[in-house]
């Protein structure tokens, strides 16, 4: 007799993992587009349309190679596709949590901060997975994307002073991007993408935005998606990334970085709707804030 079975689709019964399961639970939380289960709770399984199938077998290749330098990034154990229905599927080792945005208010502040000295500890451990040979430089594909941004950016219904600020200082700053080493990149790291279990941080999730750049780079949402739920864990993660010995160059680069979502985020915001660019808007303003107008690259919070 099976158990309690959460299926969106049962076409995918042909999975064997579904196929012999006791107990099937779907995720409902995320953004991403993927159907997600747990199984069993020891299997995390992810379905998806395969028009993606080269990138996504890539994300799964190197979700299996990032568990090999952290315990907390999970195992990739079958990736298969399903022409007969147009899907593909990934089959990942469970990790057991709460995502963090939901999980940290209930920690005390001491825990917040040990639990995000512990993920950037990890994170560092991820950064130590190089670069296919012969990528492309960081300073090259960022300093184009950059620049298209700041092009979108002028479409943008903001104040004149602040296009000004953030181009001005961006392309002032953005030569320190030079000879910076390119690693395999999370690219969606902040608490919605944390685990946090028994009090402690448990995992690190959702790898489908995964990049190659600037390991730097990883840290760049940390002022707009994490600060706003818990400096303690934010700042616990920053040093936990250096081991307590944060340097001038990171800070730098941090600064430059977050100017550089700034733009970013506020272009997207215009082009997804009205809802979503207010809320980029606040985000954006208020790092602009604890950056002192990028007068000072360390922010506020940190201080």
């Amino acid at each position: 007799m099976k158990g309690k079975r959460e299926l969106d689709d049962y076409r995918i019964e042909q999975i064997s993992y579904v196929k012999n399961a006791n107990m099937i639970r779907k995720i409902e939380k995320g953004f991403s587009f993927d159907n997600k289960y747990i199984i069993d709770d020891t299997y995390l399984l992810r379905t998806f349309l395969n028009e993606n199938e080269k990138k996504r077998r890539q994300e799964f290749d190197y979700i299996n190679i990032a568990s090999n330098y952290s315990s907390f990034v999970p195992k990739g154990i079958e990736y298969n596709t399903l022409p007969e229905i147009e899907m593909s599927y990934m089959v990942l080792s469970y990790l057991p949590g709460t995502d963090g945005e939901e999980a940290i208010k209930d920690l005390t502040g001491t825990e917040q901060y040990n639990a995000g000295f512990l993920a950037g500890k990890e994170l560092k451990n991820i950064h130590q997975v190089p670069a296919p040979r012969n990528y492309p430089s960081w300073y090259i594909t960022k300093k184009k994307k950059s620049e298209k941004y700041l092009m979108e950016l002028q479409q943008v219904n903001i104040e004149e002073s602040i296009k000004e600020l953030l181009a001005t200082y961006i392309r002032e700053h953005e030569d320190i991007m030079k000879d910076r080493p390119n690693t395999l990149q999370h690219d969606d790291f902040h608490p919605s993408n944390l685990l946090i279990h028994h009090r402690t941080f448990a995992g690190i999730i959702d790898f489908q935005r995964m990049d190659w750049g600037d390991p730097v780079h990883d840290l760049h949402k940390l002022g707009f998606f994490s600060k706003p739920i818990s400096i303690e864990f934010t700042k616990g993660i920053i040093d936990g990334y250096h081991d307590n010995h944060v340097t001038d160059e990171f800070w730098r680069l941090y600064g430059l970085y977050s100017a550089m979502h700034v733009v970013s985020a506020l272009v997207w915001g215009q082009r997804l709707s009205k809802e979503q660019y207010n809320k980029m808007k606040k985000y954006s303003f208020a790092v602009i804030k604890d950056h002192d107008n990028f007068n000072n690259s360390v922010p506020t919070w940190y201080r």
